[in-house]
């Protein structure tokens, strides 16, 4: 049988080298431009910070105080990352790209493992830009080192169930325990339910076959393996801080899954509505797919089928909705897509409808999102090329199947060569760093903040910050003692010989991890409304 044009590109060798260079690319470049985002990375930045600081790599502290809320493995990767390359941003950021590209070829091993070599590329090729997960491997927080100890887990479990392995098991449950050190104890019912459903489904409940694999699994070498590995942290804080620990730890857990108010049937759809934009650009193509294996009752599509069912289930049950609780299924989808792909062409006109308009969809999209940021942010014309660069593979190679891999790689290329440095233009926050620290080398002169805060200040101060001062209290403090503050005119203008060494425009719109908000007031001070920022000084005044 003759080869169809996709199977001839993902076999060619010069091809896929091209595409693993530029998806490498992708991921690295300018991963050191921008400063440290805020909130949530700030938190991660200045926590290893002063993890090094203070020499003590158990206790966690942000700005100066104890910080329960997350175990300490995404603290101890960017702490260890400082230890070789310094503090700095590229520094902070570098362990999440590396655990981005390693969930990547976990995924490429497990497709490996299941389907085959050809199965294996493309589903790493489908990981590697869905949209959510590219996103977020470009700043820190825990989410890519949970999909990373996450996936790694359940290759070692997949690996050495199917060939009958403990040793493989064995380190299944290491990483186990290594994926609580990274989000919490809850990860244990999640990997524990994949596992369960799997063994139960594959053995189609004959209990005497289901007991025999459970006792393969050696629950008592292993559950005991877990809680030395992932609750060593755990009991150790509690030690040490007592009943707070414990109260933000059930807070950030177990609060935050039953706790909250249920928002009734809005929550059935709010993973589906969430995969539908994370999981671009096959987000169209896995629900095609989903279908399509329940139709086929594709028995080879278990294991990532159980992966992605009993993660859905868990996170639609539970009260707390946040968008990132589904990255770590990425893989999954990733999987059932490239079986798809690979494996399946539509015969019938309304498959090949269904079939092919879900890929080109998002092609569309991507194209258009190119061309958008090119018109709004004023960047160079010749990067309409790239809005129509994808059109043109498709004419040269025929193939849409592979067609929005290129697409939202040409999205993504735009996003982080330039862009980015257009957004980076707004958030001068390394330079009051520098103003202060060059100024004001005193660490124990904190910096104090007027009606305000922004997280990412401790990280760039190198000092305690007292955030949300009020303007009398900054004046008053000022007639007693040194002051360096952040404030509005009208407060610097009462402070008599008060020194300005900086003065400049900050967001004040909240968080920044609500991108496209940023992006809409980014858009509106290149063009002179800065409606979503504020005229700020940095003064000092000595004593």
């Amino acid at each position: 049988m003759e080869k169809s044009r996709f199977d001839k590109l993902v076999e060619d060798r010069w091809f896929l080298s091209l595409m693993l260079f530029f998806t490498v690319f992708v991921y690295f470049w300018n991963i050191w431009l921008n400063d440290i985002w805020i909130p949530n990375e700030a938190f991660y930045a200045e926590a290893a910070r002063e993890m090094l600081q203070n020499g003590n790599f158990l206790d966690i502290y942000y700005n100066y105080e104890p910080r329960f809320n997350k175990p300490p493995m995404t603290y101890w990767l960017v702490a260890f990352s400082y230890l070789i390359f310094g503090v700095n941003e590229f520094a902070t950021r570098l362990p999440i790209v590396l655990t981005a590209l390693g969930s990547n070829l976990l995924v490429y091993l497990i497709g490996k493992e299941l389907y085959g070599r050809k199965v294996a590329l493309v589903s790493a090729a489908v990981m590697a830009f869905s949209f959510q997960f590219v996103i977020n491997s470009r700043y820190a927080s825990p989410e890519v080192p949970l999909t990373f100890f996450f996936t790694l887990t359940l290759y070692f479990f997949i690996v050495g169930y199917r060939r009958k392995n403990f040793v493989y098991i064995l380190l299944s449950y290491l990483s186990l325990g290594l994926t609580v050190l990274t989000k919490g104890f809850p990860y244990i019912a999640v990997i524990g339910g994949i596992v369960i459903f799997y063994v139960l489904i594959e053995n189609r409940f004959r209990w005497p076959q289901v007991w025999k694999d459970i006792r393969f699994l050696r629950l008592e070498i292993g559950l005991p393996l877990v809680i030395v590995v992932g609750f060593s942290w755990y009991l150790y804080m509690y030690l040490k801080f007592g009943s707070s620990f414990i109260e933000t730890t059930l807070e950030e857990t177990v609060k935050r899954a039953v706790g909250k108010k249920s928002q009734g049937l809005s929550d059935l759809f709010f993973y589906p509505v969430v995969i539908l934009w994370g999981f671009l650009p096959y987000s169209l193509f896995f629900y095609y797919a989903a279908v399509r294996g329940i139709i086929d009752r594709k028995k080879e599509l278990l294991f990532p089928a159980v992966w992605f069912g009993v993660m859905l289930i868990i996170f639609t049950i539970a009260k707390g909705k946040i968008p990132v609780y589904i990255i770590q299924a990425h893989g999954a989808m990733s999987l059932i897509v490239a079986y798809y792909l690979v494996n399946f062409s539509p015969k019938k006109l309304i498959d090949k409808i269904f079939y092919y308009g879900s890929l080109f969809v998002p092609v569309l999209v991507s194209s258009f999102a190119v061309g958008g940021m090119v018109y709004l942010f004023k960047l160079d014309y010749l990067y309409y090329v790239a809005a129509v660069f994808p059109f043109a593979f498709l004419l040269r190679y025929r193939e849409l199947k592979i067609l929005p891999f290129i697409a939202m790689l040409v999205l993504f290329f735009v996003f982080t060569v330039s862009v980015l440095p257009v957004v980076e233009r707004f958030r001068p926050y390394d330079r009051i760093g520098m103003a202060i620290n060059d100024n004001v080398p005193e660490k124990n002169i904190p910096l104090i903040i007027e009606s305000w805060f922004w997280h990412n200040m401790p990280f760039y101060a190198q000092r305690k910050v007292f955030r949300d001062v009020p303007a009398k209290e900054i004046v008053k403090i000022s007639q007693k003692k040194p002051v360096l503050a952040l404030t509005t005119e009208k407060t610097y203008r009462q402070i008599d010989g008060a020194q300005v060494l900086w003065e400049g425009y900050l967001y004040k719109r909240g968080s920044e991890s609500r991108f496209a908000i940023l992006l809409k007031y980014v858009y509106r001070a290149i063009h002179g409304d800065y409606s979503g920022f504020e005229k700020r000084y940095l003064i000092y005044k000595g004593w």
